[in-house]
């Protein structure tokens, strides 16, 4: 049974009531028991459930029908529908002119298979007890009772109701036990009585709900708590094939390197010549040296481009441009991509904006797929092995990053799977650079992927985010 709560259309009462309540209403005046059942059948019309309004006197169907149509303006449409039906309580109680409590609970089962299989959100039902003999009275407060039975594993909700004329203290008392709880409407004024057994259950529900809040909390923690050991591994990983792959660029890294530190030197001794000159020329003495600094600057921003790489740090949200970073990657990889014979091009659109994240892991994404182009080219004999680099603002934000290269291309399988853990299509590969990518790109918010070129060879593009 569902625990959803029901608006009851009584404003005393609200919307506390569940699925599987059964309660009783006593009322002094007629008026007071036609407001209060024309807005409880009302709120269940709204709510696309089937009503059932048992009358009996002192109302009569028509009254009650003419009562219910001045509020539902579409109560005939409903009618029609059987949607809502308005019937006799000697009808439904008493058929053959007796009262059978094993009948009428039979009778409720096959009404709620009706409903049920018709689709509606549940079963309200409202009825009257005046035509109830004294000499029934004993059997009805049984049938009530094990009623309970029946609402309590149903998406059904009984309303009773009561004349307070009729009853006297025993009555009232048999009426309190076998309901959940009670109303009162004496002299314009609402009463709620609540039974011990509600009360229990009121506080058994708030017992769970406290118990549910806690375990909510508890399993809200674990998981920011493996969410941190998720994004700690993963970052562990990233630096992991950061550094392998820089082990394997250690020839390309050394040539880079020593470049300025080769021309340092030659500058600092040419600087010393024309010192050491019997007529010292100074201006060209300070040109070179001037030179000098500058090789000396460019060597130690290559150490420290190799450093940022190399260094475990966590990651970082900055703004950067984007072209300068690709081209910091393409100077480190110079000496791979020689080696391997491979042409290499760059389209960098200008004026783009910058992009925001961390801008180690993302030239490490740049470097995983310039690294995959060169080997995937090297597999190659004949034919030029061109490699292009490119940016340009994406149309619907960010900047798209693209690495085309003229290799053998992809099988559909790996256009599939490419970006998988621990798939490679290279002899010997552990298959974990793409991936690496993929997760420090969706990080990012962005999004890589492969696509056909239109000759030999495979694009991977990647969007990254702007500030």
């Amino acid at each position: 049974m569902t625990t959803e709560m029901r608006k009851t259309g009584i404003d005393v009462v609200g919307d506390m009531v569940a699925w599987g309540a059964h309660f009783c209403l006593f009322y002094e005046t007629k008026e007071d028991l036609l407001d209060s059942l024309i807005a409880y059948c009302k709120s269940g019309l709204a709510r696309e459930e089937y009503c059932l309004w048992i009358v009996a006197e002192p109302l009569t169907i028509e009254e009650a029908t003419a009562a219910l149509k001045a509020a539902v303006p579409d109560l005939d449409r409903h009618l029609a529908d059987s949607r809502m039906e308005i019937v006799s309580a000697r009808d439904w109680f008493l058929q053959d002119g007796t009262f059978d409590g094993k009948r009428l609970t039979d009778a409720w089962y096959e009404k709620l298979a009706r409903v049920s299989a018709r689709g509606y959100a549940g079963m309200r039902v409202t009825g009257d007890t005046t035509w109830l003999a004294k000499k029934d009275w004993g059997h009805f407060c049984d049938y009530e009772d094990g009623l309970n039975e029946v609402i309590g594993n149903q998406s059904l909700a009984v309303l009773c109701t009561y004349p307070l004329a009729t009853c006297g203290a025993p009555e009232i008392l048999d009426v309190v036990r076998t309901h959940q709880f009670v109303l009162a409407r004496r002299h314009g004024n609402w009463d709620i009585v609540e039974t011990a057994a509600l009360k229990r259950a009121k506080a058994e529900i708030k017992g769970l709900n406290e118990e549910l809040e806690q375990r909510v909390v508890e399993r809200t923690n674990q998981l920011m708590l493996a969410s941190e050991a998720l994004r700690e591994a993963q970052t562990q990983l990233a630096h992991v094939n950061r550094v392998t792959t820089m082990e394997q660029l250690s020839a390309s890294i050394a040539h880079e390197v020593m470049q300025p530190i080769t021309a340092t030197v030659t500058n600092a001794q040419a600087a010393l010549r024309f010192l050491n000159a019997l007529r010292p020329n100074l201006e060209v003495a300070r040109r070179v040296l001037g030179d000098t600094i500058k090789e000396g600057n460019r060597t130690i921003d290559v150490i420290e481009r190799i450093r940022a790489l190399n260094k475990k740090a966590p990651p970082r949200k900055d703004a950067f441009e984007i072209n300068g970073a690709i081209l910091e990657v393409i100077a480190l990889t110079r000496g791979e991509i020689v080696k391997n014979g491979v042409s290499v091009q760059t389209q960098l659109a200008e004026g783009l904006p910058l992009i925001q994240g961390d801008r180690v892991q993302l030239q490490q994404v740049i470097l995983n797929l310039i690294i995959n182009a060169v080997e995937a080219m090297s597999a190659v004999s004949e034919g030029a092995r061109e490699l292009l680099i490119s940016t340009e603002k994406y149309a619907s934000g960010g900047v798209l990053v693209a690495v085309r290269d003229s290799g053998p291309g992809l099988n559909p399988e790996s256009f599939a799977r490419l970006f998988d853990a621990f798939y490679t299509t290279k002899p010997g590969g552990m298959g974990m650079g793409l991936s690496i990518c993929r997760s420090i790109v969706e990080a990012h918010g962005g999004r890589i992927w492969a696509s056909r070129t239109a000759g030999p060879g495979t694009a991977l593009q990647c969007i990254l985010p702007v500030g």
